[in-house]
């Protein structure tokens, strides 16, 4: 009895795991995607009051994504190089850049903000609209007018910038270079 008791255990579990990985699978497959660059794609959408963006890699190789800047010692990730081309209901576009607000200065060590991307893995990223300004208009935030308005993330991929003393050697690193976008998300008030 004990041992039909730890077969039915073991099979409720299996089948639990085999769901949870099926339902994660299916949420990245049903995302929609902008084109790949270079194995790299990237998707953004709407959760609530926050976008989430999703950087992919399809290729056949891993690649190393520098996002921006990290400060002390990775407690605080700044992903600088990603950006949202905002295109509001009256038909006004503008390139808004990630910053966060809380960290207006810089008083200490930045390094560069390395995600390794194995072949056929995801990194998703959480940002709200007062996470962006834009330097041309002098916004703040995003803000959304009433009607349709679109958005466009955008991820810049450079070398370490940010080489420090003690870690000469990621100037070495082999980082994706390019430029690639994600799908238009629409989003109306």
């Amino acid at each position: 009895m004990k041992r039909v008791g730890l077969i039915l255990t073991v099979a409720i579990c299996f089948l639990f795991l085999l769901s949870s990985a099926s339902a994660s699978r299916g949420t990245t497959e049903t995302l929609q995607w902008g084109q790949p660059v270079g194995g790299v794609q990237m998707s953004l959408t709407s959760t609530d009051s926050n976008l989430q963006v999703a950087l992919r890699n399809i290729g056949d190789r891993d690649v190393t994504l520098n996002l921006g800047a990290m400060m002390a010692n990775g407690k605080v990730q700044l992903p600088n190089n990603i950006s949202l081309n905002f295109t509001d209901a009256q038909g006004k576009t503008r390139l808004f850049k990630f910053a966060d607000k809380r960290y207006p200065g810089v008083a200490g060590r930045l390094d560069d903000y390395i995600v390794p991307l194995r072949a056929g893995s995801t990194y998703t990223l959480q940002f709200t609209l007062d996470q962006f300004w834009c330097n041309e208009t002098k916004e703040f935030a995003i803000q959304l007018l009433p009607g349709k308005n679109y958005l466009t993330a955008r991820f810049e991929g450079t070398d370490a910038k940010l080489v420090n003393l003690d870690m000469p050697a990621i100037k070495f690193t082999n980082f994706w270079l390019g430029r690639v976008e994600s799908n238009t998300l629409s989003l109306e008030r």
